[in-house]
Parts: C-alpha cells; sequence; structure tokens
C-alpha cells in the first residue's frame, strides 16, 4: 500500500548559487506544487514542460513572509538564480516530484478506501438519482 511507503523527507538542503538553502516541503508549498501539476499523471510535468518546471522551482526558492507569501523579487536577486546548477535543480525537482506524487496517491487511496465503505450508499443513491431522472416533474 503506497502509504507505507517511505515518506520523501520534509527538508531538502542545497547549495543554490553559492548559498546553502533548506527548503521546507509545508503543506501550504504542497498545495501550490499539486496545484501547478493538477494531477497524478501531470507529475512528470515538472521535469519535461520548462514552464511547470520553472513555475515549481520559483515556488521552492522564492523568498515568503511569515504568512508564506511570496515577496516581490529584488531586480538583482531573483527567485530563481539565472547560475542555479543544473543538478541542483534537478533535486530540487525530484524532491517536489516525490512529494506531490507522494501526497496524490495517499490521497487516491483514502478516497478509494472512503468510496468502497459507503458504495452500498452511493449505489442507492445513483440508482435513486437515474429511477428519477425518467420520472416527469411537476412542471411537465
Amino acid at each position: 500500500m503506497p502509504s507505507e511507503d517511505k515518506k520523501p523527507e520534509a527538508r531538502i538542503t542545497l547549495d543554490v548559487a553559492g548559498t546553502q538553502r533548506t527548503i521546507f516541503m509545508s503543506f501550504g508549498l504542497l498545495n501550490e506544487i499539486a496545484a501547478l501539476v493538477q494531477s497524478p499523471e501531470n507529475v512528470p510535468e515538472l521535469s519535461f514542460n520548462s514552464t511547470v518546471s520553472t513555475a515549481a522551482l520559483h515556488l521552492m526558492l522564492a523568498p515568503r513572509d511569515k504568512r508564506g507569501n511570496i515577496l516581490p523579487e529584488n531586480e538583482d536577486e531573483p527567485a530563481v538564480p539565472l547560475d542555479l546548477d543544473l543538478d541542483t535543480a534537478e533535486k530540487l525537482l525530484d524532491w517536489a516530484g516525490e512529494h506531490v506524487l507522494d501526497f496524490f496517491v495517499r490521497r487516491l487511496a483514502k478516497s478509494a478506501t472512503l468510496f468502497a465503505t459507503r458504495a452500498d450508499k452511493l449505489a442507492a443513491a445513483g440508482s435513486s438519482l437515474t429511477s428519477s431522472a425518467s420520472l416527469p416533474g411537476k412542471t411537465a
């Protein structure tokens, strides 16, 4: 079962343009990246779609205030440095991909379990909806 697999590390420490940076995968950051990716089958977009990878790197590297809001960029120091090392970018994107895929798989497994425990009620609701659709309404 996916939820029993080892979860990705919550923090990653990397050298970003000569500075050691520790990035924490908070629920807020995970939600932002999940919204960017949208679904489990799109996780590879983090690696193969330059728009998505650039946006994800920006989400992970941008300075934030205490509430988690991204601060305006400094012209002299963009959030994603122009000289960002390729290996560093790949490690960050891989780490983000592990987190978002783990999140999607865990949520899908929990949803499947929930649906399975409510299968009889869902079937009854579906049956009543389809049978009432064939009945004429009061305005007919």
